[in-house]
């Protein structure tokens, strides 16, 4: 009698915090910061050789991976850096260690991970805890070592990025840095252990148009490259083995879902306009070339926030002609488009090794954005050189990030003009069109709105960080995530100055961050006489849907009740019994 199959292994559900709409169903790729002891597993005598194969394979990439990070890290010879990388690569090409493996895989018929991991394992027990510091160092080395190759054997491994069919990231976080090095054309969807609505992943999730669920607590211990799952971005639910029922019920799911939504779709490219016939301008955020199509794809009128610093983590030492080629791509391929780029907006959680000379005690009140920017005044012309070299192709915005206050812009602007006349004096002709503005983001700069006004011409309101800065609260921990309340009447309180100062100068001023994004808040938004919103590409067309149900002067009288209120739940409350009422399918 034939022996009956297994069974297929049952399914698990799996509950997070839904960040970003959508569905998808796919492998996942699991990528973990630590390496775990490998299982024992039994291999036949016929897969020693595919095993070796694999080791083999492992140590080849460690070895490019790490000559790559020595000539990235400019180690001239003799120098510290130079003979740890030099150790590493002894390491590597110590040949008692790889016959040492081999025989171990031969005799004991054992999958080479464990083959490998146990003799490593062997030998910083050995060095584990000696009094000498260059032995102690060995130790150090191995490990590290011994990591890269256990990654790449188990294809976990950040720098290895490139998927042979489409996936669904599985980790514990998602990094900008991170996702720099990702294939993002093979990815669908992200699936986290930590994170918010805000955090980094969100935040390209929904620029990408792919879902994402984050809380999803121990999800990198339980699953393992390779386990199929059913990742659904609207109810935050994470599907392990799901079953064929499981996947036909969701198919018809997605195809209501995806009829409601071509209603809103068919008007995407036509303007946001009120009952009462006001324009609204609804744009788009990005940070990727690739993304141009998807911008172009979903109706925005322009890009309201280019993040420019996602191409730099991309390439940190790019050349000047490498970036304004780059920055051109975009401006070209959104013509006639407005391209808004925001200069680097580095640290925070968005961290270039080579500038972090020092590890920062608190990054987000530390050396980040513009204040970088201006310390580092050299990498800061280069990318300002790029921007103007782009904007004779288009048309371009400039702002600085972080902005505290009104000195950072007269300098960053000195700086913007002393480069306009490089590269005049170089032949170029540089557009009078470019616009300069300021993000406001930081409590003091929406304090000193009015004196910051008059030196720009524009606002855009960065309420992820100005959320987090006016009510001192991380919007990336978990332990003081509903503390983050965009409808504080603080935060109110300083967009209505922002909004204020701007209309007194006579300068547009617009929003970001993710609060344009939530048609809960889309009538507040209006009604505090924000007429510019920049939003996730594939919000787009819902924005300008809800837009085309809102009447401004109801929405101001909505926007003055609010400033009223003292309590966050009650504006919140106020602002979507309002939304419901004027677009209810938005929210089926």
């Amino acid at each position: 009698m034939a022996d009956l199959a297994p069974p297929p292994p049952p399914e698990r559900l799996l509950i997070g915090t839904a960040v970003s709409a959508g569905v998808a169903h796919a492998v996942v790729h699991v990528l973990k910061d630590h390496f775990d002891e490998p299982d024992e597993d039994s291999i036949a005598p016929e897969a020693v050789d595919h095993e070796m194969k694999r080791l083999h394979a492992a140590l080849d990439v460690t070895r490019q991976e790490i000559e790559a990070l020595r000539r990235e890290m400019g180690a001239e010879e003799g120098s510290a850096e130079s003979e740890i990388f030099e150790t590493h690569l002894l390491i590597i090409q110590d040949g008692s260690i790889l016959r040492q493996v081999e025989k171990t895989v031969r005799e004991q018929l054992i999958s080479v991970d464990y083959a490998y991991y146990r003799l490593m394992t062997k030998h910083m027990e050995k060095l584990r805890g000696l009094q000498d510091a260059y032995l102690r160092e060995r130790f150090l080395d191995i490990k590290d070592v011994t990591q890269r190759v256990m990654r790449h054997l188990r294809g976990e491994l950040l720098e290895t990025p490139m998927f042979d069919e489409p996936v669904i990231i599985v980790a514990h976080d998602l990094t900008p840095s991170d996702t720099v090095q990702l294939d993002r054309s093979k990815v669908l969807g992200f699936a986290l252990e930590t994170g918010s609505a805000v955090s980094h992943a969100a935040i390209i999730a929904k620029s990408l148009a792919i879902p994402a669920v984050v809380k999803l607590h121990g999800i990198c211990e339980t699953l393992h490259s390779g386990d199929a799952v059913f990742l659904d971005g609207e109810e935050g639910h994470l599907i392990v083995n799901p079953t064929p029922e499981t996947l036909a019920r969701y198919r018809s799911r997605e195809e209501q879902a995806e009829k409601r939504e071509d209603v809103f779709q068919v008007d995407r490219h036509g303007e946001a306009i009120t009952t009462c016939g006001s324009v609204i301008c609804v744009g788009a955020n990005a940070e990727f070339v690739e993304e141009a199509q998807i911008v172009n794809d979903s109706g925005a009128e322009e890009v309201g926030l280019f993040r420019t610093e996602m191409l730099h983590l991309e390439n940190p030492n790019s050349t000047e002609d490498e970036i304004a080629t780059a920055y051109t791509t975009v401006v070209k391929s959104l013509a006639p488009k407005r391209v808004v780029f925001r200069t680097l907006d580095l640290g925070g959680d968005k961290v270039d090794e080579r500038l972090a000379e020092e590890p920062e005690p608190n990054p987000f009140l530390g050396w980040r954005g513009i204040r970088l920017s201006l310390g580092k005044p050299d990498m800061f012309r280069t990318q300002l050189r790029a921007l103007l070299r782009a904007a004779m192709h288009g048309r371009v915005g400039i702002m600085f990030p972080m902005v505290s206050g009104l000195q950072e812009v007269l300098d960053a602007k000195a700086l913007l003009a002393e480069c306009a006349a490089e590269l005049e004096r170089e032949g170029h002709t540089i557009p009078e069109a470019i616009e300069v503005g300021a993000m406001i983001e930081i409590p003091s700069a929406a304090l000193s709105a009015d004196q910051i006004a008059a030196e720009v011409d524009f606002f855009s309101l960065g309420t992820n960080d100005l959320i987090q800065y006016t009510l001192a609260v991380d919007r990336l921990n978990d332990r003081v995530a509903g503390l983050y309340q965009p409808t504080h009447p603080a935060v109110l309180r300083l967009i209505d100055l922002s909004v204020l100062a701007a209309r007194r100068a006579g300068i547009r001023i617009g929003i970001c961050g993710e609060m344009a994004s939530s048609l809960e808040l889309t009538p507040l938004m209006i009604g505090l006489g924000l007429n510019e919103l920049s939003v996730a590409a594939g919000q787009v067309a819902r924005v300008k849907h809800a837009i085309r149900q809102l009447n401004v002067p109801e929405c101001q009288a909505l926007a003055a009740e609010a400033l009223k209120r003292s309590l966050p739940g009650e504006i919140l409350e106020l602002t979507r019994s309002h939304a419901l009422r004027c677009y209810p399918e938005l929210f089926e």
